[in-house]
């Protein structure tokens, strides 16, 4: 399985593009891809960090008119148009006709995807904004914002399948295993961790540290972590030179180690906010670009983090009484459990399985536990579920809540069953009721999983669990609406056999 990457990192841009790209391709690697990176020179690119983890990087030249003219971050550093052309160009370089392209671009669209279809299988875009037409098998976005849902509603091809939320936050592995072990922020303050990324063109890092060093607070520890040029590592050592409290770092491979240890957290809005979340640690904000204010916004409506303002709103007697006011008042475990309950680190295995997952791979079953119920209730509300069943409305989490407690409290007329990845991600479930005719199939795959040959193998593996736990049982049956065919070739794939077809729905049977 071959996988591209278009994305690219600057001065302007920031890392966060590019460095959740790289966590995805380490996992795609990691699963047995072949991966490689088509990636601009901007000023302050990452490239040769790319190519010294081991992936094929070719790089595309920015433009004279570009360098002096294109300076969002939102630009590509090139015409759309050119962008399609050389990204074609270095696809084919590359001997590669790969199973996905993944875009992470603020300055493409639906255009440049449509001129790229012909080059892979299938396109992934991973976007934030919400702002612009997509053309595209498969949407990312990992953030938490108002009207998550809906928001590329109008944006996307209607077979397109939407990844939205940090439940597929791409972070790093270690924050997984770490997230399993550290515990929630409680008590006095005792350690500082200031990071704003390599997109700190105003200084703000730097205006975090003076504002820490105003208070004189030596029995506090600070790390500050630069990832921009080398003139704003010099000026935040020169800052911090005489203060055995306060240890500058350059670029780091992870901020996990030094978050697992932080009491509180001074930085941006972008794509550390997951990594802060997911070890519970509570946040200063102070956001860089106007993208950022609407995740800031929604994160403190629920109070995970302090939103401070925008960088242009903030000043040293801000950032000096929000430190105050967060030293005296400590840790305050009901937030930081409740940024632990939201992230859990587990959003990079969830993509990978969503490009990787086919008819071929390894899967277990397990009883459904109560901390599926979230997951559950997404399943059961996703369109093409209600079309398909025969009650199609929207199912209320109080409803659900009581049902699935009926059900898990209720184990010898109900058998509730996952379906998932050998390394532990959920892609399907199976029910099994106790009526009179024998057990009724009621069954479901993730909609990023569809079309991929599994639902035979889902179906079996859970049957051969009831058989496992109820080995007296006779005959298992389904009902199915006529309309809905992919489950009835299912069915019919498993040798059912059809005992009715009345009023728009077809019932199967089979002895066990």
């Amino acid at each position: 399985m071959q996988v591209v990457f278009r994305t690219d990192a600057s001065r302007a841009i920031g890392s966060g593009h590019m460095m959740r790209c790289v966590t995805l391709a380490d996992s795609l690697r990691d699963g047995g891809a072949e991966v490689a990176f088509v990636a601009r020179a901007h000023e302050g690119n990452l490239n040769a960090l790319l190519r010294k983890r081991g992936f094929d990087v070719v790089e595309l030249s920015v433009p004279p008119s570009s360098q002096q003219q294109r300076t969002l971050a939102t630009g590509p550093g090139a015409d759309w148009r050119d962008d399609a052309r050389e990204t074609r160009a270095a696809i084919r370089a590359l001997d590669a006709r790969p199973a996905w392209l993944v875009v992470d671009h603020y300055g493409l669209d639906h255009r440049w995807e449509a001129e790229l279809r012909a080059e892979a299988a299938q396109i992934l875009v991973i976007d934030d904004l919400a702002d612009r037409r997509h053309d595209c098998s498969l949407l990312l976005d990992q953030n938490l914002v108002a009207g998550m849902a809906t928001r590329y509603a109008d944006k996307v091809p209607e077979r397109c399948i939407s990844l939205l939320g940090p439940r597929y936050a791409l972070l790093q592995p270690i924050y997984a295993e770490l997230h399993r072990g550290v515990a929630p922020r409680m008590g006095p303050v005792h350690r500082i961790c200031i990071y704003f990324g390599a997109a700190d063109r105003y200084g703000v890092t730097q205006l975090a540290l003076r504002a820490f060093l105003g208070l004189d607070m030596p029995d506090i520890e600070v790390d500050v972590v630069i990832d921009g040029a080398a003139a704003d590592l010099a000026g935040a050592v020169a800052c911090a030179a005489g203060h055995a409290n306060v240890r500058v770092h350059a670029r780091q491979p992870t901020l996990a180690h030094l978050l697992a240890g932080t009491d509180l957290a001074i930085g941006a809005a972008g794509t550390t906010s997951w990594e802060r979340l997911c070890l519970g640690v509570p946040s200063l904000v102070i956001t860089l670009a106007d993208n950022q204010r609407p995740l800031a916004a929604a994160l403190e409506a629920r109070g995970l983090i302090d939103w401070l303002g925008h960088h242009d709103e903030v000043n040293l007697t801000d950032l000096q009484n929000a430190l105050l006011r967060h030293v005296a008042a400590g840790g305050d475990i009901a937030s930081s459990n409740a940024g632990r309950a939201l992230v859990d680190g587990e959003g990079v295995r969830r993509v990978r399985a969503a490009l990787m997952v086919n008819a071929n791979t390894a899967l277990r079953v397990r009883p459904a536990v109560p901390d599926d119920e979230d997951l559950l209730l997404q399943w059961a509300n996703d369109p093409a579920t209600r079309r398909n069943s025969f009650d199609p409305g929207v199912i209320a989490p109080k409803q659900h809540h009581q049902w699935l407690q009926d059900r898990l409290s209720d184990g010898r007329n109900c058998v509730l069953l996952v379906v998932e990845t050998a390394d532990a991600v959920p892609l399907a479930t199976a029910r099994f009721d106790k009526t009179e005719a024998g057990w009724k199939i009621n069954y479901s795959l993730a909609a990023e999983y569809r079309g991929r040959g599994l639902g035979g193998r889902v179906l079996e593996l859970a049957l051969a669990a009831l058989v496992r736990e109820y080995p007296e049982s006779s005959w298992v049956w389904a009902q199915v609406m006529a309309a809905n065919e992919p489950s009835q070739r299912v069915f019919r794939g498993l040798g059912f056999e059809v005992v009715s077809n009345t009023a728009g729905a077809v019932e199967y049977r089979r002895a066990l």
